[in-house]
Order: C-alpha cells, then structure tokens, then sequence
C-alpha cells in the first residue's frame, strides 16, 4: 500500500458548539447529519454533505479529556484534521510511519463512522491526519 491509494473523506473542524457553527454551512446549503456522541474519542461529532463540495466534520469536546479541548483552547475554532479512506487500515498505518507519521493512539471503532476503525496520526510538517478504513474492509 502507498499514499497514493488514499481517498479524501473529509476535513474536521474543531468547534465549541456545533449547532452554532454548523448554521454557516447550513446557510451555503450543506445539509447536516444528526449529532453523534463518541465517548471513546471524547467527542460529538456532526457530518455535513453538499453535493460538489468536500465533507466536513464538526467535531465538539465531550469534556475535558477530548483533543478537541487542547486545539480549541491553543488556536480556537479551526481545522482539525483531514481524513482519508483507505483499504487496509493496517497497511497504510505501516506505510505512513515509514514517512515518519506516528500514531496519536492505537485504531479504535468510530460511533460517527458506523463501528468502522479510525487512527489518528501526526507528522511534523503535515499535521494531523485520520484514516477510516472502508465499509467493505469493515468486519
């Protein structure tokens, strides 16, 4: 597996209160998913489709223990992360690392992407990444 095989899923934004920041994207006709609590993340997360436009991924703190609390505390509202899909989460984890991404903490089943594995990884000159492994990889 390389990076190449990687596919945009959306782009994360770290909010305080997503009712209040998902009315921007509502006004220029993104439409909203339900609100979904992820206590393994920490987080309360919301999607938002447009149709020719990228996804985008609310995500409020749960409570202090979320990530989201450190990035809105340093920068404020912003983004977040990307994320990408990838076939074998496994393999692409491997691939990455070799380009010095390093996990935030080991894959966990994701409430907001139907049970599906996500791992958070970082890179100095990158930032912060996700990958979601697709439906069909998912067991």
């Amino acid at each position: 597996m390389d990076t190449a095989g990687l596919s945009f899923h959306h782009i994360g934004i770290a909010c305080r209160d997503i009712a209040k920041t998902q009315t921007f994207y509502t006004a220029m006709g993104y439409k909203a998913s339900a609100v979904i609590d992820d206590p393994l993340q920490h987080v309360r997360v919301c999607f938002l489709d447009k149709d020719g436009a990228p996804r985008v991924e609310l995500l409020e703190p749960l409570d202090e223990q979320s990530p989201v609390s450190r990035t809105l505390q340093a920068v404020g509202v912003s983004p977040y992360h990307l994320c990408y899909e990838v076939d074998d989460l496994d393999a692409a984890v491997s691939d990455l690392r070799r380009q010095r991404f390093l996990p935030v903490k080991p894959a966990v089943p994701a409430c907001a992407m139907n049970g599906r594995r996500v791992i958070f990884l970082f890179q100095k000159h990158t930032g912060l990444i996700e990958l979601v492994e697709t439906a069909a990889n998912h067991e």
